[in-house]
């Protein structure tokens, strides 16, 4: 079960795995090499620009359509210099797309492989190549980065498919419900995690799996895991892996209700390995 979890944690935290998306395709999409352009402010860019808080998953749900099957969001300036730092890996490349460093990320996949991200960057420039395109949307400038791909320029830039842009901007518009697909699991959440990921599992554990890390203070770690219709195997598994947690410096606070179940797992900063590396099913 280790290796299976270990697998999996790592394939669903891949945050780089973005950057295929973006630097391959036909040869007049733009270049992630920023050094060579001048940084102009934001309001070299006409039209409006996104004004949007983004803190949260739920945030980043409220402009993501329906038929989402993976959405995270990481609150990078928040874990640097912390034991979070290490999940996510070097992010040099995905500042590279900006010419500016990347401070919080929300990502959501959608069914038929497109793609809504938003970006947090710091500082508040444009130092990335890019062409107009003919015309405004919604009063929002799009920026063609080729290969299908375009920003629209604020706080937070949005990046991806077009048409997942313009559903967000119509969203922000008020012209646009917000994703409900994980209203029933995020009943049982709390904001303010500084990594949060939720999937659509298919064929496995559960229906739906939610998954967070957060700090409880400046010496306590906690790993959140809610589930939508876990099998009876994931329960039983949960049942086994509390029953003797405290063997691994690790406190469980196991929740069920109908259809939820809902795990809480503390431990100590330094013991951010083997609360990491815990088993979740």
């Amino acid at each position: 079960m280790n290796q299976k979890y270990i697998a999996i944690f790592l394939a669903v935290i891949m945050v780089m795995s973005i950057l295929p998306f973006f630097f391959t395709g036909n040869s007049n999409q733009a270049n992630g090499d920023s050094s060579s352009f001048e940084a102009a402010s934001f309001d070299s860019i006409p039209g409006k620009h996104v004004d949007y808080e983004l803190n949260s998953i739920e945030d980043g749900l409220a402009l993501t359509a329906e038929d989402a099957v993976a959405v995270q969001y990481f609150d990078f300036q928040a874990i640097s210099g912390t034991p979070l730092e290490l999940i996510t890996g070097n992010t040099s490349q995905l500042d590279g797309i900006y010419g500016a460093q990347v401070t919080k990320m929300y990502r959501a996949q959608y069914i038929n492989g497109t793609e809504l991200n938003m970006h947090s960057i710091s500082p508040q420039v444009v130092a990335f190549q890019y062409y107009l395109a003919p015309e405004l949307y919604n009063g929002y400038q799009l920026l063609s980065r080729g290969n299908n791909v375009y920003n629209v320029v604020g706080e937070p830039m949005l990046f991806g498919e077009k048409s997942q842009l313009e559903f967000a901007l119509d969203a922000i518009e008020g012209e646009a419900a917000p994703n409900t697909e994980f209203g029933r699991i995020l009943e049982f959440t709390d904001p303010g995690a500084e990594v949060q990921q939720l999937i659509v599992v298919d064929d496995g554990f559960a229906d739906q799996y939610y998954f967070e890390l957060n700090f409880e203070d400046e010496s306590t770690l906690s790993r959140t895991t809610v589930y939508l219709n876990p099998t009876e195997g994931t329960m039983n598994n949960v049942t086994a892996l509390a029953a003797n947690s405290s063997e691994r410096a690790l406190s469980y606070d196991v929740y069920s209700e109908d259809d939820i179940l809902k795990v809480t797992v503390t431990s100590d900063v330094s013991n951010f390995y083997s609360l990491a590396m815990e088993p979740a099913w």
